[in-house]
């Protein structure tokens, strides 16, 4: 009981420090907290019954923008690079497949951050082979217990394919990797008194979580540890801040109407 306790006051001090919880925002979190399958892979395998109206609520929102043209236009250019109507169409089926209820907009945000990611990780030269990316996939929708067979199946019920979905992975473990090598150049360090001014600024939703009778010392090592995870996250949304202030980029959010 008393681990879970402490795992609730993590979980509710990440949602106090870090209130911006955009698609950036979720790349980050891959970073610092979880290793990355465990969103474009565990979201995937995990839970797919666990909402009957999602198919329902996807179709309606692909069909509103599909409607709009047959001709898949630009929606945007990042740097000269074109971003059709279609590619928002395939985030947006991603993002069902995750719980997300994404709109044109926010989808199509989510392919400008990664085009700029993958842009800058290339002039790094960071590669990640599509037969490590594979073994990567298998291993995790293996965990979930599936085969390939019931995991193709499950991609298709979302309307997204297995190559596909390798292609995304692999995009986000360049991602990964590049986000996690940036932050691993600085050494952060979370000073005592950090800690300690987050507890006493927060200590009744602290109390309310843990117990009555929790003082500093019982959960200073897991504030710490959460502060810096935070830490992390804000030096790589700085990172992607600073692309997107160099990049060209123009949308045309007609498109989406």
């Amino acid at each position: 009981m008393e681990d879970e306790n402490k795992e609730k006051i993590i979980n509710n001090t990440n949602n106090v420090v870090m209130e911006k919880l955009t698609f950036v925002g979720l790349l980050v979190v891959l970073v610092s907290i979880a290793s990355i399958a465990s969103f474009f892979v565990g979201a995937y395998t995990i839970d797919f019954d666990s909402d009957k109206n999602v198919q329902f609520d996807f179709n309606n929102e692909i069909s509103k923008l599909e409607s709009q043209t047959e001709d898949n236009p630009i929606v945007a250019e990042v740097n000269g690079q074109e971003i059709r109507l279609e590619e928002v169409n395939d985030v947006i089926k991603a993002g069902f497949t995750q719980g997300q209820s994404l709109d044109g907009t926010s989808a199509l945000d989510m392919i400008i951050t990664k085009v700029l990611l993958l842009d800058e990780a290339q002039k790094r030269d960071i590669v990640v082979t599509m037969i490590d990316a594979e073994e990567k996939l298998t291993a995790s929708y293996v965990q979930n217990g599936l085969s390939k067979e019931q995991f193709e199946e499950k991609l298709g019920e979302f309307g997204t394919t297995y190559d596909q979905t390798l292609d995304r992975f692999r995009d986000e473990l360049i991602i990964n990797e590049m986000l996690t090598s940036e932050i691993s150049n600085v050494d952060i360090q979370i000073s005592d008194e950090e800690a300690k001014i987050f507890f006493d600024d927060n200590e009744d939703m602290i109390k309310a979580q843990v117990g009555n009778s929790t003082v500093f010392d019982d959960i200073s090592s897991q504030i710490k540890t959460n502060l810096l995870q935070q830490k992390q996250q804000q030096m790589a949304l700085d990172f992607i801040e600073n692309l997107e202030s160099k990049a060209m980029i123009i949308t045309y959010q007609e498109k989406l109407q």
